[in-house]
């Protein structure tokens, strides 16, 4: 029998120059600096170097504080996020990645910081009381209500590509509408039937919620519904 093999940093496959103290992920079978949008599979330990054969990464479940590189400032304490091209930022985006052992004084710090276990980061909960048009970093987990609004709250949804998950909360007696990026479309809860391209989902009762999902680039489905949501005439 194989022992298994367990440690906090382990060595995969690199064949590009990597900063140390990025997020990196696998791509190809070689480590890349992960997305914004990306899970990474851990923390890059040292410099790579194009001509490397493998490189280490600490292993995100490890249970230590970890040495991670900022996208801008950050101020000690706070809670951050994942930004682009492997590095953390104070800028919510999804899920809460971890929070900020050090202060960050600009783009490239490096600092101490805890990455939450996956259980405990939770959801962006955003309360929209004006028009706003959401991030493509913004539809993964997140929830965005209009509690507050004084009137109707127009979200703004970006390309739907497939992964793409967020919930949606009427927080006023005022309409909130999704409307769906360019010619793309959205099903309609009650019958699961696209829409027109381009048409808005509405509904205006304080307390109606929808889920939206993307299993189809171009399209968003309706995984769960309260009250009453209709499409755009």
């Amino acid at each position: 029998m194989t022992a298994k093999v367990q440690g906090p940093v382990r060595t995969y496959p690199s064949n590009s120059a990597l900063a140390p103290f990025l997020r990196v992920k696998l791509s190809s079978g070689n480590l890349v600096a992960a997305d914004a949008a990306d899970d990474e599979l851990g923390i890059l330990e040292n410099r790579a170097l194009a001509a490397d054969l493998s490189a280490s990464v600490r292993n995100p479940n490890s249970g230590d504080t970890v040495r991670v590189t900022a996208a801008g400032a950050i101020t000690q304490y706070a809670d951050i996020y994942r930004a682009a091209s492997g590095k953390v930022s104070a800028t919510p985006n999804g899920a809460r990645w971890g929070v900020a052992l050090e202060a960050a004084s600009g783009n490239n710090s490096v600092i101490e910081a805890v990455r939450l276990p996956a259980d405990a980061q939770g959801g962006l909960v955003e309360a929209h009381t004006a028009d706003d048009t959401l991030t493509a970093a913004e539809m993964y987990g997140s929830i965005h209500t209009s509690v507050g609004a004084a009137g109707t709250v127009v979200l703004s949804l970006p390309a739907a590509v497939v992964g793409m998950n967020a919930k949606f909360r009427v927080g006023a007696a005022q309409e909130l509408r999704l409307d769906p990026n360019g010619t793309e479309v959205i099903s309609l809860p009650s019958t699961g039937v696209p829409g027109a391209a381009g048409k808005y989902l509405t509904a205006n009762a304080d307390g109606e919620t929808v889920e939206l999902v993307c299993t189809k680039a171009g399209q968003w489905s309706a995984f769960g519904f309260t009250g009453t949501w209709t499409a755009e005439a």
